[in-house]
């Protein structure tokens, strides 16, 4: 089993420990946040973590990511980005694949984990995210809050089709056996509406219930939209015994 040591935050709220009589334990609510300090990202405001290339971690959970051969960009997987839509509204000559799409007038340099789904499964992560340790307690999915890129939205502006849609579709295991699915749709050009997410929106993912992996999955009717989407404040139920 991977274990991610590197950006570990004790970032917990609600806190409670118990003493079951066979030993203590520990019940908390969980918010990675990805509030990392001391992080240095690149020109396009992304960052990739040299010191362990598998990904990063944010209290118990692990968020992994392949790098290509230069150990310079993420071929799957997670970053991190800071990167929002600019104030102005205007994206042309910025690098808008790791970009947020939210409204213009919200505070920059939030940061928010961005990932790719890369076609050539060879360069995906075994698994997206992992709850380090299944052994000594378990972790329930709440949810997170998810967006989509400005590269996203500005390719479906152009050319999604009436009918077309883009969905996101997280699925939990725990020891190999699926534990449930669920479901978020990014955009949707259907006879009933034409919408695109532009802004953070709740992705509910009690359906998943207690994890050990969670495994994202963008699904689309035109086959060469990109690839991505943004995700901020995943948070957890969390119950240790030690």
């Amino acid at each position: 089993m991977k274990k991610i040591l590197v950006l570990f935050i004790a970032a917990f709220c609600a806190a409670s420990c118990f003493d079951d009589g066979s030993g203590m334990g520990q019940k908390y609510s969980l918010a990675a946040t990805f509030q990392y300090s001391g992080v240095s990202f690149r020109s396009d405001s992304t960052f990739v973590n040299h010191k362990d290339t598998i990904g990063f971690g944010f209290d118990v959970l692990n968020f992994y990511h392949n790098l290509d051969e230069g150990l310079v960009r993420t071929e799957g997987g997670f970053t991190l980005s800071c990167a929002e839509m600019p104030k102005s509204g205007v994206t042309e000559g910025l690098v808008n694949t790791f970009r947020a799409m939210v409204p213009t007038g919200m505070e920059k340099g939030n940061i928010y984990t961005v990932f790719r789904q890369n076609p050539d499964e060879s360069k995906m992560p075994e698994h997206d995210v992992e709850f380090s340790y299944p052994e000594y307690g378990a972790c329930k999915m709440v949810g997170c809050y998810v967006t989509n890129t400005v590269e996203v939205v500005e390719y479906v502006k152009k050319n999604f089709a009436l009918g077309d849609r883009l969905s996101l579709k997280a699925t939990g295991y725990l020891n190999g056996q699926k534990t449930g699915e669920a479901e978020f749709v990014l955009a949707d050009f259907s006879a009933q509406k034409d919408s695109i997410v532009t802004k953070w929106s709740v992705f509910d993912l009690g359906k998943l219930g207690s994890v050990e992996h969670v495994d994202f999955e963008l699904n689309s009717s035109n086959a060469n939209v990109p690839t991505y989407f943004c995700m901020d404040s995943m948070v957890a139920e969390i119950a240790l015994e030690y």
